[in-house]
């Protein structure tokens, strides 16, 4: 259950109407998502945040099924329900098989994942279990990926490792029908 109120659907605050105006149209046909209706008590940092995940969403050019692929094991390991159960549904929209989700608590011995998903499955537990990256992980990536986008993955999955501790924080409930929920890049 959430821990802070939610700031109401229509927030006095004119930087958070703003911010949830934005979201609306990001998240046509869907309520303003409940971790948005908890940060809102941050209207400083609420567009900021949305803006840059925004960003690690729609502005990289990182494989979309391996992002989506290491938010929800990175979710997992941090016991973050709400990212998880979220990111589950957009790395299946994101063309991530039902079995490779199913098998993520094995993924170290599984033979469902190749090379760049393990690499981005072992920065993912790095990021939400230790203290960031360790060199062999970082040799993994370098390995599979151009530096453009291992610089992207370990910004992802910090960032996506920090939401997790502020949904857990704040207990931000799932919203009923959330796995129809996804945003849409509304810049292009």
């Amino acid at each position: 259950m959430n821990r802070l109120p939610f700031v109401p659907e229509q927030p006095e605050d004119p930087r958070v109407r703003e911010v949830f105006e934005r979201l609306r149209r990001r998240w046509q046909g869907a309520p303003v998502l409940h971790l948005y209706r908890l940060i809102g008590w941050a209207p400083g940092l609420l567009g900021p945040w949305m803006d840059f995940a925004h960003a690690l969403r729609f502005k990289t050019v990182s494989p979309a099924d391996v992002r989506e692929l290491m938010i929800v094991r990175s979710g997992q390991l941090a016991q973050s329900e709400y990212e998880w159960k979220h990111h589950w549904a957009a790395a299946l929209s994101e063309g991530v098989s039902e079995a490779k989700l199913q098998a993520l608590d094995e993924w170290q011995s599984s033979r469902l994942f190749d090379e760049r998903e393990r690499a981005v499955l072992a920065l993912a537990e790095d990021t939400a279990c230790r203290v960031g990256a360790t060199a062999e992980t970082m040799n993994a990536l370098k390995a599979e990926f151009p530096h453009e986008q291992v610089a992207e993955l370990v910004m992802i999955a910090g960032f996506y490792a920090g939401v997790a501790r502020i949904a857990n924080s704040l207990g931000v409930p799932l919203e009923p029908g959330f796995e129809t929920m996804t945003p849409r890049d509304e810049t292009k």
